[in-house]
């Protein structure tokens, strides 16, 4: 029989907020479906956070925390398409995630089809030349934070942050249901697809939805008539694209309330659409062969406390609960059903887990892990522990019991040893090598912009998030994840032998990464 494989990936989609990993209050039964019929991982981590590191490491099976940031691929870099070249599997891509397409970064390459929906971060300026006739960004801020906002955060954020927000309501100015979002429209392309896939050839399927990502702008934001479901009594304006940056003297609780209530709103929608796609695979008969794996690149930082540490998008370096421990759920046949897995899974698992099931089998390049033996029960753990982190600024290590976070600051020596030293010898900030999109000159004004906003206090770009700042705690951070899920009592100074034991466990692992 023919196996096949799809995988979706769902961008910026928080564990948390959904119903099949213990929230009682947000509707997601198509998830919540997906793991009632398949394998739930609960604790998978993406080891190099955000978008591009993360696609990176799916894409290629390997660990990229102690090498490389948000770069291109390089000519090195095996991805899944590449191993199904040659091979009677078609491949195919599609996406709105504008990560895949950025110039000369060439995640797209290898695949056989590849189909692009425009108007999402990074790409919202393809519309930037069209009329905005109905709706106006000030109708989307609220007053106060225009009046003081930039006052408050010392630079300049309100006007990038109503151009931003005038692009995509070019885009979307017109739309009503959520028939008219994106996420509609990727999974019916996507549909599209498997009913013109050929049924006597293996087939692999990337579908890449951008949504949840901010604009968190769901339909209740254009609907005159619809209120949030979660928070429909809010009298306020629909903050859908929020500063990013530190919370404090910004918005009310309220606000912020408001804000996390359309991310939940737009993760149901994008829930719904889902359900549309596993809806049709299964009408075409193809659970009887295929794999269907759905993977987040990360969470979302969304205010103070639990929900982001008190900061708003991804604007720091931090690689806290709510960034980086994300969903995954895979069904296929032959897999048990209902079954919840503890073992640590990480974003590099993801390739091998695929080939595994086509039948290419494991690279010998692949560092992660195929879960299919996992999922079967044929082995209890793939790892001891997760790492996570943002390359040059943080690692972090995850057991059973604690998290710990190692903050790689310049200036500070931390438990006695040099920053540098925790990604092994050789890594230099002022090293003269090209190793991201940062050392290449823009060839467009478009990816200039996009560069000149990510150029994060003068280092490598870590996010496409304009604003951020590369700015990273001072001290290390050890937590009780029994106690402390999301990570809100450093215990560091009251057990700095369990800090300096996992500190140098982190190490170890990190220096042997660079050997294979």
């Amino acid at each position: 029989m023919k196996q096949n494989v799809i995988v979706v990936m769902l961008d910026s989609l928080q564990f948390n907020y959904l119903g099949c990993y213990g929230n009682k209050w947000i509707k997601t039964p198509n998830l919540d479906r997906l793991a009632r019929e398949g394998v739930l991982f609960e604790n998978n981590y993406i080891e190099g956070v955000p978008t591009v590191p993360c696609r990176r490491s799916m894409h290629t099976g390997r660990y990229f925390l102690h090498s490389k940031g948000w770069s291109a691929l390089d000519m090195e870099d095996t991805t899944i398409a590449d191993l199904c070249w040659g091979r009677p599997i078609d491949t195919a891509l599609i996406f709105d995630c504008p990560m895949y397409r950025l110039p000369k970064f060439g995640y797209a390459r290898g695949f056989d089809k590849v189909y692009f929906l425009h108007g999402h971060e990074a790409d919202h300026m393809y519309y930037s030349q069209d009329p905005l006739f109905h709706r106006q960004p000030e109708d989307f801020v609220e007053d106060h934070i225009l009046e003081t906002a930039d006052k408050v955060m010392g630079e300049k954020v309100i006007g990038p942050l109503l151009h931003e927000t005038a692009d995509y309501l070019k885009h979307r100015q017109l739309w009503r249901t959520d028939e008219d979002q994106n996420v509609a429209n990727v999974m019916k392309m996507a549909v599209k697809y498997l009913e013109h896939a050929d049924r006597d050839k293996q087939f692999f399927l990337w579908v890449d939805s951008f949504d949840p990502h901010e604009p968190w702008d769901p339909p209740s934001v254009y609907d005159p008539d619809l209120k949030c479901p979660y928070d429909p009594d809010y009298k306020g304006k629909d903050m859908f694209l929020p500063i990013m940056g530190p919370v404090k003297g910004i918005y009310t609780e309220p606000e912020l309330h408001h804000i996390r209530m359309l991310y939940a709103e737009k993760v149901t929608m994008v829930d719904k659409w889902l359900g549309y796609l596993m809806d049709q695979v299964r009408a075409m008969g193809l659970e009887e062969n295929t794999l269907f794996l759905m993977v987040s690149d990360h969470g979302e930082p969304l205010g103070n406390g639990e929900h982001g540490h008190g900061i708003m998008r991804k604007c720091r370096p931090w690689p806290y609960e709510e960034l980086v421990h994300a969903p995954m759920i895979m069904k296929g046949p032959g897999l048990p059903a209902g079954k919840r897995v503890s073992s640590f899974t990480q974003s590099c698992d993801v390739a091998p887990t695929v080939t595994d099931w086509l039948g290419i089998g494991v690279h010998p390049e692949h560092q992660g892990q195929s879960l299919l033996p996992l999922a079967r029960g044929e082995v209890d753990k793939v790892r001891d522990f997760a790492v996570a982190g943002y390359f040059r600024y943080s690692a972090s290590i995850i057991t059973k019991d604690w998290s710990f976070i190692h903050w790689t600051r310049p200036e500070e020596r931390t438990i006695g040893e040099s920053m540098y030293q925790i990604y092994g010898a050789g890594i230099e900030r002022s090293s003269g090598h090209i190793d991201n999109a940062l050392d290449m000159l823009p060839i467009n004004v478009e990816e200039g912009q996009m560069r000149d906003a990510a150029t994060l206090d003068g280092e490598d770009q870590w996010t496409c998030t304009p604003g951020s700042v590369a700015e990273v705690p001072e001290r290390d951070e050890l937590f009780d994840r029994r106690a402390d899920p999301f990570q809100l009592n450093n215990i560091a100074a009251k057990d700095p032998g369990r800090a300096s034991e996992l500190y140098a466990r982190l190490r170890e692992f990190m220096a042997d990464l660079r050997t294979t």
